[in-house]
């Protein structure tokens, strides 16, 4: 009976034909590691395991990490009690994670600071939308922004909400995210910080700001461009200015 962990937001994957288009999404060869975050009942490791060279998997949840321990023996897998989202630059090649749904927004912004190949993730449909909003819509947010700078994102597969347990109230989809660029944490929270004057004139919170050489117009924040954002969050010196 699976274990239900609504504590942290995780709905586990149940679905095999799901699951398959994850592992067929992410083009695993044998020389590759892949990092994957929340083990979970370990049904999308094991998978990993028999195709990736390495594979390193996170977990926080104490009893999924103890069954996870007795059902999964592969020599090259090591399960690593923490948080990944914690950890500075890893080396890995492929990031495939079921995301429990609390933790989407910290996978993205951490994505955005590494350097990997790509990355197969599913995420809440309404989270997915956010992430590839256009400036001037009304989903374009701070991590609209970021995704779009530092990523290209191709949705693979849309994913009923019956394929999990417990079931969630969402529906969700499976992405494929390749970098482009990466940022710093510094610059992520500046650009947080930007977004939270989102409706503010642009060429108003640059002036208080002491931002110069962009030319952002007459335009709102969250109407100007993610590479102009970005800019913007890089001259940034001291948030307490504006």
């Amino acid at each position: 009976m699976p274990i239900k962990r609504q504590r942290l937001g995780q709905h586990m994957l149940v679905n095999d034909k799901v699951l398959a288009s994850i592992i067929i999404a992410a083009e695993i060869s044998k020389n590759e590691t892949v990092c994957e975050a929340g083990t979970g009942l370990g049904f999308l490791t094991a998978e990993l395991c028999r195709r990736a060279k390495y594979v390193v998997s996170f977990e926080v949840d104490k009893e999924l990490l103890r069954r996870a321990r007795q059902k999964l023996q592969f020599e090259n897998l090591k399960l690593v009690a923490w948080d990944a989202f914690k950890s500075g630059n890893l080396a890995f090649d492929v990031f495939v994670s079921n995301l429990p749904y609390s933790r989407s927004r910290d996978a993205i912004e951490w994505l955005a600071t590494q350097k990997f190949d790509r990355s197969i993730v599913m995420v809440q449909r309404e989270f997915a939308e956010k992430l590839v909003a256009a400036p001037g819509d009304k989903d374009y947010r701070a991590i609209s922004a970021l995704a779009n700078y530092c990523f290209k994102i191709v949705r693979v597969a849309s994913v009923d909400r019956k394929s999990f347990s417990p079931m969630p109230n969402v529906d969700s989809v499976v992405l494929k995210i390749v970098p482009v660029h990466t940022v710093t944490r510094k610059t992520i929270s500046k650009l947080n910080f930007l977004f939270s004057k989102r409706n503010r004139k642009a060429s108003s919170v640059a002036a208080r700001a002491g931002i110069s050489g962009i030319d952002v117009g007459e335009k709102r924040i969250d109407q100007l461009p993610a590479a102009m954002l970005v800019g913007m969050a890089e001259k940034l010196l001291d948030i307490h200015s504006i």
